[in-house]
């Protein structure tokens, strides 16, 4: 049901940056270049530390029709993109019971040819889901905190998906056809469908992907104050010997799994260049 939901409007937004659009909510989704396409019922929402929050419960409306907030956008900017990612961090506390309605949180990326890449959220679950013809997966995850989901693209022929969850990979295969092509769009959403919920998200970012060890992770063939946001970032959640993950590759410069002071260095050389 999600994926009909919210593959059903367009957005002319433009990327923030050249080669990568990144939401970090610092503000409301809408101003963010996302467009909303609905607010069901009298969803609460507000933006606090970097967060978006959604409380989404019945006072309103009753089951399984609560309150529900999504939003939309284009991707098609980024259509013959060799290779793609796409990364979004959430938590919940919203029950699993919910994940077969659409509830509590999701995020689907596709088009109208069938390629599809959609997370379902819970609080302790996440369900990844590419077409009816392949395996769903459910991931049990740790409740209480937030999660991040991302999803790698290789369309170098014959393609190549990676799904990770906090880092971890836990599937990966042959996609049905590359991605982004033709209408691509990615949607997403907070629904409370029998029991109540409160998401919160805070980034979602996808694009070109950033090569690895090199400092650019928007992909605009530059090192600038852009790139210093999340080279900073992989910095504080990182160190000696501490796995930078998937999504700190591109701050990795001597290639040695993590993202440390040797790391920044060889940034601020790099830096100093352009």
């Amino acid at each position: 049901m999600l994926r009909y939901v919210l593959f059903m409007f367009v957005s002319t937004a433009v990327p923030l940056h050249a080669g990568v659009f990144s939401s970090e909510f610092s503000s409301f989704p809408v101003d963010e270049g996302w467009e909303l396409i609905q607010q069901w019922c009298s969803p609460e929402t507000w933006v606090a530390g970097g967060w978006y929050w959604q409380a989404l419960d019945f006072e309103g409306c009753p089951p399984p029709y609560g309150d529900e907030d999504d939003y939309t956008r284009s991707i098609e900017e980024f259509n013959g993109a060799m290779a793609f990612f796409l990364e979004f961090r959430v938590q919940t506390n919203g029950d699993r019971s919910g994940i077969p309605y659409g509830s509590p949180g999701g995020l689907a990326m596709g088009n109208f040819f069938g390629v599809d890449y959609t997370a379902f959220i819970s609080a302790d679950q996440i369900k990844l889901f590419r077409d009816v013809d392949v395996p769903i997966l459910f991931i049990d995850v740790e409740p209480g905190m937030p999660h991040t989901i991302r999803v790698e693209l290789d369309n170098h022929k014959p393609g190549t998906y990676t799904w990770y969850i906090d880092g971890e990979v836990v599937d990966q295969g042959v996609p049905k056809g590359p991605f982004p092509a033709y209408n691509s769009m990615i949607s997403w959403v907070g629904r409370a469908s029998y029991l109540p919920c409160e998401n919160r998200w805070h980034y979602i970012r996808f694009g070109d992907l950033p090569v690895d060890a090199s400092g650019d992770f928007d992909s605009d063939e530059d090192v600038d104050l852009h790139d210093f946001y999340f080279v900073h970032e992989c910095l504080s959640n990182g160190g000696p010997n501490a796995d930078a993950g998937p999504g700190c590759r591109f701050a990795d410069m001597d290639s040695d799994t993590d993202v440390d002071l040797a790391d920044f260095a060889e940034f601020q050389v790099m830096f100093a260049g352009h």
